[in-house]
């Protein structure tokens, strides 16, 4: 089983951009680096969490994006481990190197967390513009 959420943006910070979806009564955010979104930022994005896995994650270096910003229209693949339990949520930490990191630390409503799994695989997909 795959969950998945259209996410649309809803704040910008000094260096992310956050996405939100209300899911069963829950906000879901996800902040992605500013370095890692596409111009035009997209209104909307698609994003699925599945069970762990082995599948890649994606390693789109913020030097290689600037190099070649064609790149940044490729999906966001992210494997990310349990870090702490909320009350509706549970907030998920992307593995690897924390500069390297694709995306922020995902607040995922606990429906979506297949019984609250050790590691989750989150891919994001930018939405056309309108």
């Amino acid at each position: 089983m795959v969950e998945t959420a259209l996410l649309e943006e809803s704040k910008e910070t000094d260096n992310k951009v956050r996405w939100d979806a209300d899911i069963e009564g829950t906000t879901f955010s996800l902040y992605i680096p500013k370095w890692r979104v596409p111009e035009p930022w997209p209104g909307l994005i698609h994003v699925t969490v599945s069970p762990g896995g082995r599948s890649q994650s994606s390693s789109l270096s913020e030097a290689r994006a600037r190099r070649f910003p064609e790149l940044l229209k490729q999906p966001v693949v992210a494997r990310i481990k349990k870090f702490e339990e909320k009350t509706q949520t549970i907030r998920y930490q992307p593995e690897g190197d924390r500069l390297a990191w694709e995306i922020g630390e995902p607040y995922i409503p606990t429906p979506m967390t297949y019984d609250g799994a050790q590691r989750l695989l989150i891919t994001m997909k930018w939405e056309p513009s309108r």
